[in-house]
């Protein structure tokens, strides 16, 4: 079984067209067919349902595409490992981020992590919270940070740091005139939110804050992707957004006021996800500075 047929395979699946994977992976059409039904004839089953141009998976199908992400997930891992060996470094820590996570606890742990252990080499992926669960159970990573608390089966899920959320405000916005700005006031005007898919956690976040508020669904201008793209709306007019202090205190926009604190406002809390068995003493080691900086972000938080 060739390699560049198990990638050929990935490429038809998610494309659930031939000839959208045979532009995507620059060959004809012609020997790209051929090269799946090589596969099947392999394995002995039936990989695709062919309908009128469009190719979707059988249920022996859904089951290779896991098992061929691994085995390339695999191989990849392994030339990186030999790379990296190669280049100095002893062991290795895959780090994945959904929901926009990055300052400055990250910053603070990676170069905790960089000072104690300088020949672990680290690295990190932005993804989606799925995609997030799913590198976890194939092996691509070694532990991910996600704000979304759901109980994922097969994976250990633990409070990482926590914090407040704040309100960022166009500069003369009238919310702005309010000595107390509680949630009913905010809910009053267009709001700039975290998107469903690409910052689950925070949507979720902010989902549950209206929920156990009991407030009506919000006025919704904009999505973001993250708090830069957020502020940069913000700036531009569009809405009041919603986000973490730690987060949006990294970017400077003249045009946007920040409000510290929001009275009503829950907790936030930024998780971390691995699998329940440890890969090594490196991850182990690592999930403990993640405590030590978790300690010292909550003696820092204003108690209410």
């Amino acid at each position: 079984m060739r390699l560049r047929h198990l990638r050929y395979f990935l490429v038809v699946a998610e494309e659930q067209s031939l000839s959208r994977a045979a532009a995507k992976v620059h060959i004809d059409p012609s020997p790209l067919s051929r090269a799946i039904r090589d596969l099947e004839a392999q394995l002995g089953v039936q990989l695709f349902h062919r309908a009128r141009g469009s190719m979707h998976l059988t249920l022996p199908g859904e089951i290779f595409y896991e098992e061929a992400r691994r085995m390339l997930s695999l191989m990849e891992n392994a030339r990186l490992r030999v790379r990296s060996a190669a280049d100095g470094y002893r062991g290795r820590i895959r780090i994945g981020l959904a929901d926009g996570l990055a300052q400055p606890n990250l910053t603070r742990l990676l170069a905790l992590s960089r000072e104690e252990e300088p020949s672990t080499e680290i690295r990190i992926s932005e993804l989606t919270v799925s995609d997030l669960m799913q590198s976890l159970r194939l092996g691509d990573i070694d532990v991910g940070f996600t704000m979304d608390g759901e109980v994922v089966d097969g994976l250990r899920k633990e409070i990482a740091w926590q914090e407040r959320l704040v309100l960022a405000t166009p500069i003369r916005h009238p919310i702005l005139s309010l000595d107390r700005i509680i949630l009913s006031e905010i809910l009053r005007y267009p709001l700039i939110v975290c998107h469903p898919e690409q910052c689950t956690g925070g949507y979720k976040t902010f989902q549950q804050w209206l929920y156990d508020q009991h407030m009506p669904p919000p006025i919704i201008a904009e999505y973001a992707s993250g708090h830069e793209s957020m502020l940069m709306l913000v700036a531009a007019g569009y809405g009041i957004g919603i986000g973490l202090e730690s987060q949006i205190s990294h970017y400077n926009y003249p045009d946007v006021v920040i409000r510290p604190t929001l009275e009503d406002a829950p907790m936030t809390t930024a998780f971390i996800v691995s699998a329940t068995e440890l890969s090594s003493p490196a991850l182990g080691r690592f999930l403990a500075r993640v405590r030590q900086i978790g300690e010292n972000t909550s003696m820092k938080l204003p108690q209410q």
